[in-house]
């Protein structure tokens, strides 16, 4: 099913030409020619025989070093199931992802089509900020074997939420290069944040600032987030991150420096309490692994998703971007899809899936508890009207047995017997089992 959206004049684009350098102004020009008509475009979904429509929505963006009218796409309130499984527009059943693991209200879609969002981390600069929480926010008992429910979105949360929103958790062969392009990460991120409301009277773009290397309009765009914010609210920078240490202050003591990639070109300066430099070490153990390696020695890339408190300095003639970090939280990714990935052998299953041209999905756990029935991966392009979910088996000790068993009659039960894909990685780390044959839905190559 792909990407591709049909236009009333029987044209045809795709949506992911608005993360490509040199399709981004073509793609921007067919939604501006829609914008506001009667006749809507639609993907290649259908329900009850007639085209799933979308609408087209207006914001504002930076390109070029101005601000210009951009144009974005999305699925109407209510209809996300109505989507294909491989489609972008898709919305997944919350009771088979990590959202179920919040209690009702936590993520409440709005009438208009957004959705609102309870966040512990208060962004008020006045609120008292989240500790950089090592237990639960705050839960109520969940039913089924699920474990608690929580009662507010961590950070942690909110960077899954975005992940998963912007489509950097899903996957398919036309996508190809373009998420070297950060700028296009950008859009794609200041995309869903808008759509993301955790104030009354704001949206989650109002806060948030995006760094990335080669992104000529980035840094005055953080800059000017700081300013926005400085007096009241907390800033959340996101990005790639390239280091977090311990550094020795001016007046004794130490603290822990964050430093996202392409910093340099923004004048940013974050730091942190020292305590968190063991506590990342015990929340975040893969993520902070591979930052204390040499860039080259990576074999992923980490995001991180800081809520600070931010102002703008200026010592002579420069303009410098200081933040406190109150709570910092990181995700692992395949360094060059940005799919999430929570270990080495997911590594291996997702290079392994993109180099078979496959079309998937990693869902997120956002803050669901450990007992929930949560795939690594799901393939999007078997046919399967719900997907072929994709497990990896990576421990061998008694307890990771006992849930091992749960999780496969899980599957067996609502799925059938041939229905998932299983690898034994514990036992048979070098024979990762054959992928479950391509179905014919979503892309078999790039196009």
């Amino acid at each position: 099913m792909g990407d591709w959206i049909t236009f009333s004049d029987g044209s045809r684009g795709r949506r992911s030409w608005d993360g490509d350098e040199q399709r981004a102004a073509r793609w921007q020009a067919l939604l501006a020619s829609v914008h506001g008509a009667d006749r809507r475009p639609h993907c290649d979904c259908r329900h009850q025989g007639a085209p799933v429509e979308l609408v087209v929505r207006r914001s504002e963006r930076r390109e070029g070093g101005r601000v210009v009218q951009a144009y974005h796409l999305a699925r109407f309130p209510g209809q996300g199931e109505l989507h294909g499984v491989s489609c972008p527009f898709h919305e997944r059943d919350p009771r088979g992802s990590g959202r179920d693991g919040y209690t009702q209200g936590v993520i409440q879609p709005m009438a208009d089509g957004r959705q609102r969002v309870a966040l512990a981390c208060g962004l008020r600069r006045r609120d008292q900020a989240a500790e950089a929480t090592e237990r639960t926010v705050g839960a109520e008992n969940g039913a089924g074997g699920g474990g608690v429910r929580q009662t507010r979105m961590t950070l942690l949360g909110l960077l899954h939420l975005l992940w998963e929103e912007a489509g950097l958790s899903a996957w398919s062969p036309g996508v190809g290069r373009r998420r070297r392009w950060w700028p296009g990460v950008r859009h794609e991120l200041e995309r869903c944040s808008r759509e993301i409301v955790p104030a009354r009277g704001h949206t989650l773009a109002d806060y948030l600032a995006v760094v990335g290397y080669r992104d000529a309009d980035a840094p005055a765009l953080v800059r000017a987030t700081v300013a926005r914010c400085a007096a009241e609210w907390r800033v959340l920078f996101i990005g790639a991150v390239d280091r977090i240490v311990l550094l020795p202050g001016r007046q004794g003591g130490e603290f822990v420096s964050v430093r996202f990639d392409g910093a340099q070109d923004y004048d940013l300066r974050i730091s942190g309490k020292a305590a968190w430099a063991a506590s990342l070490r015990r929340r975040f153990p893969m993520a902070m692994t591979a930052l204390a390696r040499e860039r080259a020695d990576r074999d992923i890339r980490v995001i991180g998703l800081v809520a600070a408190t931010a102002r703008l300095v200026r010592p002579g003639e420069r303009q410098i971007v200081q933040a406190r970090a109150d709570d910092i939280a990181l995700m692992e990714v395949e360094p060059d899809t940005l799919i999430p990935v929570a270990s080495s052998h997911e590594l291996r299953v997702a290079r392994a899936l993109c180099v078979a041209s496959r079309s998937f999905i990693k869902p997120l756990r956002f803050d669901a508890h450990r007992d929930t029935v949560h795939p690594d991966f799901v393939l999007t392009d078997t046919g399967h009207p719900r997907g072929t979910p994709m497990e990896v088996f990576g421990r061998t000790d008694e307890a990771y047995e006992a849930r091992r068993a749960e999780k496969a009659a899980y599957y067996r039960d609502v799925y059938g017997q041939d229905g998932w894909w299983c690898w034994d990685a514990a036992s048979a780390p070098g024979v990762m089992p054959a992928f479950p044959a391509w179905g014919g839905h979503g892309e078999a190559r790039d196009v």
